[in-house]
């Protein structure tokens, strides 16, 4: 009679814990799809497209890109020469399509801690 007892507190324990788990999954899948309504009703950033002139070696040609307000023209030019060069290969031509700022920059503290972690040994 002892052992039915706790079998039959084992099995209602599991069942509740279970249950309760199953509830909570819900409620974060839940506030997850109501988080990501509302982040993707925010306003993206302004992007504009601007009309930018490249000249290869055997033909000229007008390439629309995409760069967001406030980036200076200079700045397009040294990020398309820098990908230019980085990519730079026989035969192979690649084109920089569009240029956005990233997020804020990264605290201090964030930037300490990324480096402390990453530290060789």
């Amino acid at each position: 009679m002892d052992w039915e007892l706790a079998l039959s507190v084992t099995a209602t324990g599991l069942t509740v814990v279970f249950a309760v788990l199953i509830v909570l999954v819900l409620v974060v899948a839940l506030f997850g799809k109501i988080m990501d309504s509302t982040t993707n009703q925010k306003s993206k950033p302004a992007v504009k497209e601007k009309p930018v002139e490249v000249s290869a070696a055997d033909n000229s040609a007008k390439i629309s890109m995409q760069v967001e307000d406030g980036i200076s023209e200079e700045v397009v030019a040294a990020i398309s020469a820098a990908v230019a060069v980085m990519m730079s290969s026989e035969g192979k031509t690649y084109q920089l399509r569009s240029i956005k700022r990233t997020g804020k920059n990264r605290p201090a503290w964030s930037i300490a801690g990324i480096q402390d972690n990453t530290r060789p040994f």
